[in-house]
């Protein structure tokens, strides 16, 4: 799947990529790092949204109102990555993979380039985004935004029981 985030073109494996979203109102808990844009509900568990310009060291720019979201999973947990825009999907064979951008060889996580219009889609393993201390970090927030969330549930259930006076 190839899209761009700040104005570099990148992709990843597409079966890595379970949706693409629009970008839904977040919440934004006050101890997230600013790599985290918010978070969200997505099919009765919350989603970190990282800002993928961000996470990849370029310059910071606000998420245009139509940005879309690459749902991935990592760790069986999902997981949001904010970008500008998605091009396509398209077929690489293994042949056409030339040498990684060294410039977002961070963590390993550039892994190979392709030709895509006037120049080249960096690819990124999804497994190699953060690194372990980031992920662990991160699905600790995600537990914590998760256990928020089921007491607020919790709530509305028991408020939902009780009869009306």
């Amino acid at each position: 799947m190839v899209f761009s985030v700040s104005g570099r073109v990148l992709a990843l494996p597409a079966d890595a990529v379970r949706r693409v979203l629009p970008l839904p109102r977040l919440d934004s808990p006050p101890a997230a790092p600013p790599v985290v844009a918010g978070l969200f509900r997505h099919r009765d568990r919350t989603v970190p949204v990282l800002r993928f310009d961000i996470l990849l060291g370029f310059e910071p720019a606000p998420a245009a109102l139509y940005a879309p979201l690459l749902l991935i999973e990592r760790e069986g947990r999902p997981l949001a990555l904010l970008v500008d825009r998605v091009f396509d999907i398209v077929p690489v064979p293994a042949s056409a993979l030339l040498e990684a951008d060294a410039a977002l060889s961070f963590n390993g996580c550039a892994v190979g380039a392709f030709p895509f219009g006037a120049g080249n889609a960096t690819l990124l393993d999804p497994e190699r985004l953060l690194t372990e201390t980031e992920g662990r970090l991160l699905a600790a927030f995600q537990a914590l935004a998760d256990e928020r969330a089921a007491r607020w549930q919790a709530t509305d259930s028991e408020d939902a029981a009780e009869p009306a006076p």
